[in-house]
C-alpha cells in the first residue's frame, strides 16, 4: 500500500470514528436524534479496524477526528482535552504576563487579528495576517484558540519564540522572539485634526471602554466639534457585551444588534435615546484586524446610515459554550450576532460602505505616514450629499 493510500485511509477511518462516537455524544448532550441513523459508519469503522493494514491507534484517531470536526465549523469552536479544560476553567492570573496579541484560527493554524497598542507583540514586530507556526516549537496545527493563548502566557520577562509565516516574506518562517509584560489596557485617545474633526481611536473595549469614549466624546462636543472619525482599526479585544454598550452611544433609535443561535432565542438590543452621546456626522474606519466588539458598533453605526470606511472586518462575534465530555469538553459557538438589519457579523464580517486599503508595506521599507483611509473618511464626512447617493 502506498503512502498515499495510507494516509487517506487513515484520515477516512479518523472522520468516520469521529463522526460515530462525537456524533452520538452531541445528540445527547444537544437533544438532537438526527446523529442516530449511523449504522452504516458503524460497519465502515468494524472494517477498517479489522482489516486495516497497521493496528489504528485510537486514541490518536480520535485526536486527529475530533480536530477535524471542530476545524470545520468556525475558528472558535474547538475540542479541549481533559487538561486543556481544566485550564480553560481557570481564571487569568493577575500574576501572569502576556505578549499582547489576539489570536483566531484560520488555515489550520493560529492566525495573528491584531497585536494591541504598545505590547511586546507590536515591539516584535507581528502584524495582522501572521501565521504562527510554532510557539516554543510546539505547532499550532492541533491548537485551539485558548491553548495559543495560554502558551502566550507566562512569568514576566520570559521569552516566548515563534515561528511565522507571512505574506510576502517567502516561504521559510520567520524567527519572532518577544519579552512577556503585564499589559496595560490601552486608553481612549481622541483628538481634534486640522480640518476641525473630532478624531476617537478606540483599541480595545475592556470594561472601562464605554465610559470612557462617552467622556471622550462629550469632550469632543463641548470644543465644538460636530464631525467625528472612529478608528476601530486593529481593535478586537473585548467582549460583545462591551460592544453593544458603545453602540447604544451612537445610535439614537431602531436596534444596535441582535444575537441568536439554533438553541439560543433571539435577543435584541434597541437603541435607548438616554444613553447616546454622538448624534452628529460619524464615520468608522474598519481593517481586517477589527473583530468582535469593534464589529457590532460599525454594523450598527452602518445600518444607522452612517458611512463606514475601509477593508471587510475579519467576521468573529460569536458565543461559545463548553459542553463537558467524558474526558474533556467541545467548545462550541453556539450563538452569532448580526446587525440590526439581520446581516450576519460572525463568519462573514463587516462590509464597509466606502472601500479603501491602507499603504502598502514592502518588507524593508519604513511604515508609511500616509493614511490614505482617514483621508478618504474626511472626504466623505465633508461631501454628505455625494455619500448618500
Amino acid at each position: 500500500m502506498s503512502p498515499r493510500t495510507r494516509l487517506f485511509v487513515a484520515f477516512v477511518s479518523t472522520g468516520v470514528i469521529s463522526y460515530v462516537a462525537l456524533g452520538s455524544l452531541l445528540g445527547r448532550v444537544m437533544g438532537d436524534t438526527t446523529y442516530g441513523q449511523l449504522s452504516v459508519f458503524n460497519e465502515v469503522v468494524r472494517i477498517i479496524l479489522d482489516a486495516y493494514v497497521e493496528p489504528v491507534n485510537l486514541d490518536r484517531a480520535m485526536a486527529g477526528a475530533e480536530l477535524g470536526l471542530t476545524d470545520s465549523l468556525d475558528g472558535d469552536s474547538a475540542y479541549l482535552d481533559a487538561e486543556e479544560f481544566k485550564a480553560y476553567q481557570q481564571p487569568v492570573r493577575e500574576s501572569d504576563a502576556d505578549i499582547g496579541v489576539v489570536l483566531c484560527r484560520r488555515f489550520s493554524f493560529l492566525m495573528v487579528v491584531t497585536t494591541r497598542p504598545d505590547s511586546p507583540a507590536a515591539k516584535a514586530g507581528l502584524k495582522t495576517g501572521d501565521v504562527l507556526k510554532t510557539i516554543d516549537g510546539r505547532h499550532t496545527r492541533p491548537l485551539s484558540v485558548h491553548v495559543g493563548e495560554r502558551l502566550l502566557r507566562g512569568s514576566p520577562g520570559s521569552i516566548v519564540k515563534l515561528k511565522v509565516l507571512r505574506a510576502g516574506a517567502g516561504n521559510e518562517p520567520l524567527d519572532v522572539s518577544a519579552v512577556r509584560e503585564r499589559l496595560v489596557p490601552a486608553t481612549v485617545r481622541a483628538k481634534v485634526l486640522d480640518d476641525g474633526a473630532g478624531y476617537l481611536k478606540v483599541a480595545e473595549f475592556g470594561a472601562r471602554a464605554p465610559e470612557s469614549i462617552r467622556g471622550e466624546l462629550e469632550g469632543l462636543k463641548k470644543g465644538g466639534t460636530r464631525r467625528l472619525v472612529l478608528d476601530l482599526r486593529g481593535a478586537a479585544y473585548g467582549t460583545p457585551s462591551e460592544g453593544i454598550k458603545v453602540a447604544e452611544l451612537f445610535v439614537t433609535s431602531g436596534l444596535v444588534g441582535k444575537v441568536s443561535g439554533r438553541r439560543v432565542a433571539e435577543q435584541v438590543f434597541k437603541a435607548d435615546p438616554a444613553k447616546v452621546a454622538w448624534d452628529l456626522p460619524v464615520a468608522t474606519l474598519v481593517d481586517t484586524g477589527t473583530a468582535g466588539p469593534a464589529e457590532i458598533v460599525a454594523a450598527a453605526l452602518l445600518d444607522a446610515g452612517q458611512p463606514v470606511v475601509g477593508e471587510r472586518t475579519l467576521g468573529r462575534a460569536g458565543v461559545q459554550k463548553a459542553v463537558p465530555l467524558p474526558e474533556g469538553a467541545l467548545l462550541l459557538t453556539v450563538a452569532k450576532y448580526s446587525a440590526p438589519k439581520g446581516t450576519p457579523i460572525h463568519g462573514k464580517g463587516v462590509e464597509p460602505s466606502v472601500a479603501a486599503e491602507g499603504p502598502s508595506e514592502e518588507p524593508g521599507e519604513a511604515p508609511s505616514t500616509a493614511d490614505p483611509v482617514l483621508d478618504k473618511a474626511l472626504e466623505v464626512l465633508k461631501t454628505p450629499a455625494k455619500k448618500a447617493a
